[in-house]
């Protein structure tokens, strides 16, 4: 795990730019692009859509199970100029909208098929952008430290795909994420955390104890090719 910490003013456009050279490295190859929300979605801006062409696929690396386009992750990457201008390269994308009358689980099944189609018919990278949260929770898995068990069977099954009720733990409590399993495949991983408030949750990333039920961020711990952009000291 390579740890970059820079200053708030710096961080944005350093993060984009290794995310643009491993894009350049790919280029005229097949790559998937995962996309985390919240924060790590300001990073598309700075992203160069023209190393994306027909050999490209945009997805997600969590969703909120919600037909709000303010509040599902895909619909709001859908919007940037980078999404817009990739797919007129001839990119193509998971679309993780829920469908009309589509469950929760059957959306994440669907999210999980592409994901699997996509590896089996490629070889290619797979890059992501990843979060974490003042609550050590990444992508869409939040700490169960009170019920091990409940995580265990959730996120770290042979799943590649979750869909559950994180209850009062998340402001957007139905989600579908990707799983500790899927992570493992990922070639790239790229963390991006900002803001004192989660000093304590890169605490736990650093520590070398701890349990991914009460912290899932300690995931990325175990996981190569793993670099965190933080301005946190």
């Amino acid at each position: 795990m390579n740890i970059s910490v820079l200053p708030s003013s710096e961080i944005l456009q350093a993060t984009a730019s290794v995310l643009n050279e491993l894009f350049s490295k790919e280029r005229e190859k097949e790559f998937l692009f995962l996309s985390s929300g919240g924060s790590c979605l300001a990073l598309l801006e700075h992203i160069d859509p023209s190393n994306f062409d027909s050999r490209c696929t945009i997805s997600v690396l969590d969703e909120r199970y919600s037909r709000n386009p303010l509040r599902n992750t895909f619909a709001q990457i859908q919007k940037t100029h980078f999404y817009k201008k990739a797919t007129e390269y001839g990119a193509h994308s998971i679309d993780t909208r829920p469908q009309k009358n589509e469950s929760m689980l059957e959306l994440s099944q669907r999210f999980e098929r592409e994901l699997r189609a996509w590896r089996t018919r490629s070889s290619g990278s797979i890059i992501a952008t990843v979060g974490i949260g003042i609550d050590a929770h990444t992508a869409g898995i939040v700490p169960f430290p009170e019920d091990p068990s409940f995580f265990e069977d959730t996120f770290n099954s042979l799943h590649w795909v979750a869909s559950y009720d994180a209850g009062a733990k998340a402001e957007e409590p139905l989600r579908i994420t990707t799983t500790i399993p899927f992570f493992k495949t990922i070639t790239h991983s790229v963390i991006f955390v900002t803001g004192e408030a989660k000093k304590n949750a890169l605490a736990k990333l650093y520590s070398d104890t701890g349990s991914l039920a009460e912290s899932p961020c300690r995931v990325w711990r175990d996981i190569p090719e793993v670099k965190v952009f933080t301005d946190v000291n």
